[in-house]
């Protein structure tokens, strides 16, 4: 199978929706930032920000990004259940028109309306944690139900980054697999502003929000204890909050020392000074801490393990204890010593360039966007993923595994519908015949279930009219069978058993089928242009959602187990268009069996792009036409049941078709002159030759080579326009029925002149005839008349699909797309 040329192949890009609860000025929010940044040209986000401030900080730092921005007026900073359920809601709203394949949740509130409606919509959820609100140093009640939030939400979280080793210590408290969380340290990228260390009169400067965990007033408190030692720094204290007033109150005496609230411009006014603080009651990994890093300053903060990470006491920071004492010692240390401040802030300078650059945060990110589509949830809260067994069962063995135990289960139905007989049946409503006639209907229901199970191959599109034809036939037939019994019966109770029967089948298509995508694993960048051309439409009616997901260059961790339905693998000797292969080339050979060797372990199934085609559009591909070595068998018990069944419906109609044959052929004879027949030679089964014979449709001319119908074809009589358009001209086609020529339903039988050249030009032709020719076929239904070579050669991937799977429930529903065809005047020519 060729690439189309016209279709260059390209890496997918993941769509990421990215979801955070405040759009104000913060560390989660420079985090997104940061991140949008550097993967704007790898990855399509978009980013959904709670609140209703449709011009808020984030999102304008991120509209020059061209990044698209919504908001999510229903989402606060607020776990009241009435709350959470509205976000929720409008969550699920966005992502129905979105359609992305992972969500990425920030901060604790976002991670929970995230997780509920990834789970909903089974998309993957990863989740960062900028800090857990169960730390020891938090309040009681907040680190209790912290704990349970996050403890319940847990098992719906397919990745949990956290920002430091120290959060994902804590994280090991919750019920989750250590293997899905990871540690990917916040960055920055570099800006050009460097403060000037060597001044000898150093301001001081914070950047926090000024609410908890913050300590701001930590800080106020100790500048107070400095100001009666003549130590009065000019100080800055940047960010706004609900304690913005408090604190300012508590400043306002030290007219040194100014409460700025929310800037936009805080890499350049670090650079302004020379001395940072932070002081918090619990930290993950601060982003404030960072910038001040990149701008080479002097930092004193908090002793906390996620600050420990970033910075070591006395080498690359000074870190205390939080109290106002320890605070106003450090700041009397850096304030008269020049040097060490110098020291300090070139250390973290190289820290910062040796850690926390945003190319590492990148790479990690992204590698867990391509293996977050391939794993597992939990189905239940507050449990762990279970390793789901994978057979190496086709998508058709597995569907009429489901199928069957589908069908098991289904006879609840008929165990309802005679519970509601010996209801209408107490109450004078119902005869015993009711009753009766429900628990005779086990036999049509058994048929209709055996017939849905032969189908089980065929195309989703195709299933909604199988399903109508397999459920209806054995229930409408039954009366008959009654009455051929002389048996009484009740027409209310098999309208009863059929609608609730037909019913819960349908249940069974919408479930297994429609609502569940099938999700299959490449690594062939070039697998999804091959598919491109037999992929269904994302919004079509009654086609299987298909989702390719392409496996991460890194692999996946060990022991994860793929949440996949199979995977596309090209052959190792593939040959494709030189036009195709420009922008990526095909994996290695030893890639290639690294990436087979997981998959075989996991016994995840195997699929040619030709079978996956197959499965799609009830075609054979090309490719099995041209090779030389196909073959396929026939099923000689139905075809010698398919033979009685031509011949007892032929005869049973004969009184309906001989007199409109005999009307026919005075129509033809009056429209024009010549013979109400013509016959031609043609090609039947095992390459026999035989005479077919038509109601003449065109005007009376000698014809010496075979020629195909053409549309509007001029030698096609007034009559005959009209008895093509309702195929009324194929009516003496049932005589072959009779003499064993033909049968009602296969591949339409080949002109003698055609079938030489055809085999010749399509190795694979030849196998048409292992089966009787029909007067109506599934190419027929599929795609028409065959006018060129081409078309030939379409229609003939339609006849090898059909021999290589023919049944009673493929042939009724070919019946069932024969009717419409006729009802239409669909395909004539």
């Amino acid at each position: 199978m060729s690439a189309p040329a016209h279709t260059p192949v390209t890496p997918p890009e993941p769509h990421v929706v990215l979801v955070i609860t405040k759009g104000e000025a913060g560390g989660a929010q420079t985090h997104v930032l940061e991140l949008c940044r550097a993967l704007q040209c790898r990855v399509r986000f978009t980013v959904l920000i709670g609140g209703d401030d449709t011009r808020s900080v984030l999102g304008q730092a991120l509209n020059p990004l061209g990044i698209t921005v919504l908001v999510l007026p229903t989402l606060q900073n607020s776990l009241n259940p009435l709350k959470v359920l509205a976000s929720v809601r409008a969550l699920l709203a966005h992502l129905r028109v979105l359609q992305p394949d992972v969500i990425h949740a920030h901060s604790a509130v976002a991670g929970v309306i995230s997780r509920l409606a990834g789970k909903l919509r089974q998309i993957p959820v990863v989740y960062t944690v900028h800090g857990f609100g169960f730390k020891p140093q938090a309040p009681w009640l907040i680190r209790t139900n912290a704990w349970l939030a996050e403890a319940v939400l847990a098992a719906w979280t397919t990745r949990m980054v956290c920002v430091s080793a120290y959060e994902k210590e804590l994280a090991a408290r919750l019920p989750m697999p250590p293997d899905r969380v990871s540690v990917v340290h916040n960055a920055l990228a570099d800006v050009p502003w460097r403060s000037d260390m060597a001044t000898q009169a150093p301001r001081l400067v914070m950047v926090a929000r000024m609410a908890a965990p913050k300590r701001p007033d930590v800080l106020i408190e100790a500048l107070a204890l400095l100001a009666p030692l003549g130590l009065q720094p000019e100080t800055h204290i940047l960010g706004g909050g609900p304690d913005l007033a408090r604190h300012q109150a508590a400043a306002a005496p030290m007219p040194h020392v100014r409460l700025v609230g929310d800037v936009n411009d805080v890499a350049e006014r670090l650079a302004q000074h020379q001395i940072f603080v932070l002081l918090s009651d619990h930290e993950g990994l601060p982003i404030s801490i960072l910038e001040a890093m990149r701008s080479g300053m002097a930092i004193v903060a908090t002793r906390l393990p996620g600050i420990e990470e970033m910075l070591t006491h006395e080498q690359s920071a000074w870190l205390v204890p939080n109290t106002p004492q320890a605070v106003a010692q450090a700041l009397q240390t850096l304030l008269a010593d020049a040097p060490l401040r110098q020291r300090l802030g070139q250390a973290a300078r190289e820290r910062y360039e040796a850690h926390f650059q945003p190319e590492a945060m990148a790479e990690s990110v992204l590698a867990i966007y391509q293996q977050a589509p391939l794993m597992h949830t939990a189905r239940w809260p507050m449990t762990r993923p279970r390793r789901q067994t994978q057979q190496l069962a086709s998508q058709q063995a597995n569907r009429q595994s489901a199928h069957l135990v589908w069908s098991l289960l289904g006879l609840a139905m008929i165990g309802l519908a005679y519970a509601i007989s010996q209801a209408l049946m107490a109450r004078g409503l119902a005869t015993v015949d009711f009753g009766r006639t429900v628990l005779a209907s086990l036999v049509p229901y058994a048929l209709a279930a055996h017939l849905l199970y032969r189908g089980a191959h065929m195309p989703a599109a195709e299933r909604g009219p199988l399903l109508l034809v397999t459920t209806g036939l054995p229930f409408w037939l039954t009366p008959l069978a009654f009455a051929l019994l002389q048996q009484p019966y009740s027409r209310g109770a098999l309208l009863l058993t059929y609608v609730l029967c037909t019913f819960w089948f349908w249940l069974a298509d919408q479930w297994f089928l429609r609502h569940r995508p099938w999700r299959l694993v490449y690594q062939d960048p070039r697998v999804p242009d091959l598919l491109a051309p037999w992929l269904p439409v994302p919004q079509g009616q009654g086609l299987p959602r298909i989702r390719l997901l392409p496996w991460p260059a890194q692999g996946m961790p060990p022991g994860a187990a793929l949440a996949c339905d199979g995977a596309v693998v090209l052959p190792a000797e593939a040959t494709f268009d030189a036009s195709s292969a420009t922008a990526t080339s095909a994996p290695s050979s030893a890639e290639r069996q690294r990436f087979l060797t997981a998959l075989k372990l996991q016994h995840i199934r195997l699929y040619s792009p030709e079978s996956l085609q197959q499965s799609l559009t009830g075609r054979m591909a090309a490719e099995t036409l041209q090779n030389e070595l196909w073959q396929t068998d026939g099923n000689p018990a139905y075809d010698l049941a398919k033979r009685l069944i031509d011949v007892g419906v032929v005869l049973a109609l004969l009184p309906m078709w001989l007199p409109l044959a005999l009307l026919v052929a005075c129509g033809v004879k009056i429209d024009s002159p010549g013979p109400a027949l013509f016959s031609q030679r043609r090609t039947g089964m095992h390459g026999q030759s035989f005479r077919i014979w038509k109601f003449r449709s065109m005007r009376h001319e000698a014809q010496d080579t075979p020629q195909f119908a053409q549309a509007n074809d001029p030698r096609i009589t007034r009559f005959g326009h009209w008895i093509r358009r309702t195929r009324l001209d194929e009516i003496p086609q049932l005589f072959n029925v009779l003499m064993g020529h033909m049968s009602l339903i296969g591949p339409r039988p080949e002109q003698d002149g055609f079938v030489q050249q055809f085999a010749e030009q399509i190795p694979s032709y030849p196998y048409r005839h292992l089966v009787r020719p029909g007067l109506t076929g599934w190419a027929q239904v599929q795609q028409g008349y065959a006018a060129s070579a081409d078309e030939t050669a379409i229609k003939l991937s339609y006849d090898l699909y059909y021999i290589t799977h023919y049944s009673l429930a493929m042939d009724l529903l070919i019946v069932f797309k024969t009717i419409q065809t006729v009802l239409t005047g669909r395909g004539a020519r």
